[in-house]
């Protein structure tokens, strides 16, 4: 079996100061028909990242076909074209590093086109979420993916209960930061693990919300939900709680997030007032959600 060779050569390779004549003279070049087509969404993002001071230098790339004699923008359509609409607001101090490649044929763009921004280590929203957790030494101990757990459900119930403004994207993650959430986190981290796929982001939301009115109580019932009852009768809150979880997440057309929040609020206001026997009753947008007792 023959082997695919692919001659894919960097010519040169240099820094530059950001201008204005720079950028319109890379927006306007001719572009590969393999980049990226363009985007308003993505535009409108790096245009805020810019605006924001927080941008980093451009990284842009070109190629030159040698069977043609071609050359073509590979990278940088984008941020190219966004800083060639800035006018007044163009940023200051920034750079831009190129780097200029030669390739052998025209379908040689496509292999030079996937090794530029590699989809593969681009950073996950578990990674970002990992890095704001870790810069905070109290939550080191705690599993990352239960850490973003936690926070995610301390966000949803801010925004969906509580009403409260809250930040969006990953700017969610500086909440890591707030002492106010760290026993939640350590909770949860206590809590959630592989088995307990039922503990969703509205479920987790009302962890947060029985934790802010009674931590050591909401502990040992979310502890007993995540084990099945813990050993408690069938009719117990924990336990049937337990079980309208597994099955809505096990069904065809599960519930709404606010239904599910509105279960879990209802068990632990029957677990809170030692009743047993729950009736989930179906949700009703009109009555809402109960308030946590």
């Amino acid at each position: 079996m023959s082997k695919l060779t692919t001659t894919m050569r960097l010519v040169r390779s240099e820094t530059k100061e950001l201008t204005p004549e720079l950028a319109a003279q890379f927006a306007t070049m001719p572009g590969s028909v393999t980049e990226r087509d363009l985007d308003k969404k993505r535009v409108t993002t790096l245009k805020e990242r810019v605006l924001g001071g927080t941008a980093l230098s451009f990284i842009w790339a070109t190629a030159t076909v040698v069977a043609t004699g071609e050359t073509f923008r590979i990278n940088g359509n984008h941020s190219s074209n966004m800083l060639s609409h800035l006018d007044g607001a163009f940023p200051t101090g920034l750079k831009v590093h190129l780097d200029h490649y030669e390739v052998a044929q025209t379908r040689d763009l496509a292999l030079l086109f996937r090794q530029i921004d590699y989809r593969g280590s681009a950073r996950s929203i578990a990674d970002i979420s990992g890095a704001y957790q870790m810069l905070v030494e109290e939550l080191r101990d705690v599993p990352k993916d239960r850490a973003r757990k936690a926070l995610d459900g301390v966000s949803w119930f801010l925004r969906k209960i509580v009403g409260s403004a809250v930040p969006r994207g990953d700017d969610v993650f500086d909440l890591f930061n707030e002492p106010i959430y760290h026993g939640f986190i350590h909770m949860a981290g206590r809590i959630l693990s592989p088995k307990t796929s039922e503990f969703t982001t509205p479920v987790i939301g009302a962890m947060y919300g029985t934790y802010d009115i009674a931590p050591d109580e909401a502990e040992e019932f979310w502890y007993a939900v995540a084990h099945e009852g813990a050993g408690q009768d069938d009719k117990h809150p924990t336990t049937m709680l337990d079980a309208w979880l597994v099955a809505n997440l096990q069904a065809v057309n599960p519930e709404p997030q606010l239904a599910v929040y509105r279960a879990c609020g209802m068990a632990w206001n029957a677990y809170r007032a030692k009743r047993s026997n729950l009736s989930i009753t179906k949700y009703d947008a009109k009555k809402g959600v109960p308030d946590l007792n």
